[in-house]
């Protein structure tokens, strides 16, 4: 399981009040449960310093933590659980490397959360914390006495918001081991494509269609994060990352052909599902959209349907 890794780098920064601070702190705290309940990371977090020992304007991180629980319990008693539960660094472990833009020590746990898959836990302090990856460039010093250049991109939340995409890369990276499995895709769809809804057949097109999830997942999570962007931006229509088309007018008034573009909606009514994007060679997954709700839920996933 992923650990949260403290950046005392962006906490020890912060110039605010210490009330301003139990603020960020809860709001920090909120993305970090977040990434617990969707299983990014585990309940454990790595720290290089006590809390006692980094200072921000005057004041500690536990000076932080006592303000937050005058006013936010369950926030409070989440980190406290957090701090009595952290590990230190594993400094000799890092002795071979040495991260490049921030003084000697500072760097430890960007190196950490490189080295050991980590996601970096910290304040919006400064603008390159103030975002949800992070690239950590640093030396690796290799046996031979030589000097290695290397970089890595890290998950970071240094906000609640953070979190959320931070979730859908794991679930991504889970969708990349069940390839071959349509009944675990099922029934983890929507930890896997949060933005997307699907209709009640689709269960038995990812059956029908199992030799082909790689394209059909890979397709999907283009879609999501096209309804990923549409909640953000907003719209009449979302910002498709993958070539979306309606059928053409000669479908869409024959009867028979619009009525086997009709199936079953998440709600069990049955719906036309008149978009559709493409996978693979002749593959077809139909959709619909609604502008009102900015939700995109699929129908179908198959073959090209008659024409």
């Amino acid at each position: 399981m992923r650990e949260m890794v403290l950046n005392h780098a962006s906490v020890g920064v912060y110039d605010s009040s210490i009330r301003d601070a139990s603020e960020h702190l809860r709001d920090v705290t909120v993305g970090m449960g977040q990434l617990v309940r969707c299983g990014a990371v585990g309940t454990t977090m790595r720290i290089a310093s006590s809390g006692h020992e980094i200072l921000q304007s005057g004041y500690s991180l536990y000076d932080v933590w006592v303000e937050l629980q005058g006013r936010y319990r369950d926030e409070s008693k989440f980190f406290g659980r957090l701090l009595g539960k952290s590990k230190s660094l594993d400094s000799e472990q890092l002795v071979p490397y040495e991260e490049r833009t921030l003084p000697a020590g500072e760097g430890l746990p960007l190196i950490f959360a490189a080295i050991e898959d980590g996601v970096l836990i910290g304040f919006p302090s400064e603008p390159r914390w103030d975002c949800d990856q992070l690239v950590v460039e640093f030396d690796e010093l290799r046996l031979d006495g030589n000097l290695d250049k290397r970089s890595e991109e890290i998950d970071q939340l240094t906000r609640a918001s953070h979190a959320a995409s931070i979730c859908d890369r794991h679930w991504s990276s889970i969708a990349e081991g069940i390839d071959n499995d349509p009944i675990r895709l099922w029934e983890n769809r929507q930890n896997i494509f949060s933005h997307l809804q699907f209709g009640l057949d689709v269960e038995q097109h990812l059956k029908r269609e199992a030799n082909h999830l790689p394209q059909i997942i890979k397709k999907l999570n283009d879609l999501n994060q096209s309804g990923k962007k549409w909640a953000e931006a907003g719209g009449n229509e979302p910002p498709w990352k993958t070539k979306v088309t309606p059928e053409s007018d000669r479908v869409r008034s024959n009867q028979g052909l619009r009525n086997q573009r009709c199936f079953r909606t998440s709600s069990g009514t049955r719906e036309l599902f008149e978009w559709h994007a493409r996978f693979g060679s002749s593959g077809r997954i139909h959709l619909r959209f609604n502008a009102a709700t900015r939700t995109i839920e699929i129908g179908y996933i198959g073959p090209h349907l008659p024409l």
